[in-house]
Formats: structure tokens, sequence, C-alpha cells
């Protein structure tokens, strides 16, 4: 099992970083950022993603006090789960007939997992009043 808790957009928060630019569009009139040749299976006016926002795993196979610094967005949730269950896309990068979702070209968030070890079975018990750890392993 694996929860994963992320925002939908910044809601008005702003980013000194600039995200990088994962379609390239053709369209001259909308796209004054992120003008280029339209590749292959790109849509025009869905030149990348927005503002970094954060990702939080909870799950037994999740790595413990890890920081991932992989490129991802919210489609990258989608874009696991197709792959985890061969849904969607045929390979990562391909994208299915007729979908124009950006998971096509998600990064991947398989880094935040550590299948090689046993989950973590332990109980994580918290103060509802402070948030504070009570159970100590």
């Amino acid at each position: 099992m694996a929860i994963f808790i992320t925002y939908d957009d910044s809601d008005g928060w702003y980013d000194h970083v600039m995200p990088p630019i994962v379609n390239e569009s053709a369209d001259s009139a909308n796209d004054f950022i992120c003008q280029g040749p339209l590749p292959a299976g790109a849509f025009n006016d869905r030149c990348g993603y927005g503002t970094r926002l954060p990702f939080i795993v909870i799950s037994p196979y999740a790595r413990h006090n890890y920081v991932d610094r992989a490129v991802t967005d919210t489609t990258s949730i989608l874009a696991f789960i197709e792959s985890n269950w061969n849904l969607g896309f045929i390979d990562p990068g391909t994208p299915a007939p007729g979908q124009a979702s950006f998971d096509r070209l998600a990064g991947s968030i398989a880094g935040v997992f550590d299948f090689n070890r046993p989950p973590d079975r332990r109980t994580l018990i918290l103060n509802p009043s402070t948030g504070e750890v009570v159970n100590d392993y």
C-alpha cells in the first residue's frame, strides 16, 4: 500500500526556480516561453510543469527520511500506477492512442520506494494533541 500526499496546484505560491519544459509547443501566439518544434506526440499550449509542490509518500516500502531529487509532477503518480499494473500506456514515454495526458512524460517516483528490503511493519502512535511520537521503537 502507498498513500500519496500532494497538491493540485500552487494556489499563488511562487517559486524562484523555473520548471523544466517537457513538451515543446509550436503555438507562438500563446507560448512565449516554450516555443520550439512540435515533436511527435506533443501538444500545443502545454509546455511543462508548474511550480514545485510538496509530495509525501507513506508506505511500508517507502525509504526512511529520504528526499528524492527526481523531477516529477502529479501525473507521475498516475504513471507509477499505470506502469505497476500495466495500464494506460505500452512503454514509458510512449502515449496510448488518443492520450493527451502528461503521464507519458512524467518522471518516475520509483526512487522513493525500496522494494528490496522487508516492509516496515512497525506501528507509529502519535499524541493526538501535539502530534509527537508516543511509542519508542
